[in-house]
């Protein structure tokens, strides 16, 4: 019996550092697809992917991966889509495709996707143009600040310290819907209060300008 485990036990060794082994260099590898805005029927123009390479580090019942380096990287073209081949380094063993990201961009939370090597990767992403708007918000002799700023699709906006001044930040939303900006302070030690206001649909791709005055009773 002993025999036996000792044997599946070295089997199984064998089996990991064949897996985390690296691949050969120069195993082509295609990928291809498109990037689309469905609810606004426009394509992701100039929009750059990059295949990212790691190397598998076994560590008892878990597999780490450590980055090794960005492969190679393409852009999409003026209909959104891209097509290119990269070739293995011979120092990683697993491979994914990575999207940049920007302001204007909602990608819906994506990740990045493996590619299997030596194959033909289709991947499509369907994600959102975002337009931009002005938030010109007054805070009319707010207590307790700073005042933090919040939306679910644009959580970029900085907090804002100055009150009785008008004071922009820029928003990037869907031009399409209402979108809901959440404001935040603190009054005593992890005591919040907040109030929110809603945005409504721009229905543009120009910037537009959208005035928020606060008082200290719109806090609750």
């Amino acid at each position: 019996m002993r025999r036996i485990v000792l044997l599946l036990t070295i089997a199984c060794l064998l089996l990991s550092c064949n897996k985390d082994d690296a691949l050969d260099e120069g195993i082509e590898t295609k990928v291809f697809g498109r990037i689309y805005d469905t609810p606004n029927d426009i394509p992701f123009e100039n929009l750059k992917l990059k295949i990212a390479e790691y190397k598998t580090d076994p560590d008892g019942l878990f597999v780490s991966y450590d980055f090794v380096q960005f492969l190679d990287s393409t852009y999409t073209d003026s209909n959104g889509n891209y097509d290119f081949t990269f070739e293995t380094s011979g120092a990683g063993n697993y491979y994914r495709l990575f999207v940049e990201e920007d302001i204007d961009i909602w990608t819906y939370l994506y990740d990045a996707v493996p590619i299997e090597i030596g194959l033909d990767n289709k991947w499509d992403f369907d994600f959102l143009h975002l337009y931009p708007v002005n938030l010109l918000i007054t805070l009319n002799n707010i207590e307790y600040t700073p005042v933090h700023i919040n939306s679910y699709i644009y959580p970029h906006l900085e907090s804002i310290e100055i009150t009785n001044s008008e004071i922009i930040r820029t928003l990037y939303t869907d031009k399409n819907t209402d979108t809901q900006i959440n404001f935040r302070r603190e009054t005593t030690p992890n005591v919040f209060e907040n109030y929110s206001v809603i945005v409504p649909a721009s229905n543009t791709i120009e910037s537009i300008n959208f005035s928020i005055n606060i008082e200290n009773s719109d806090f609750n």
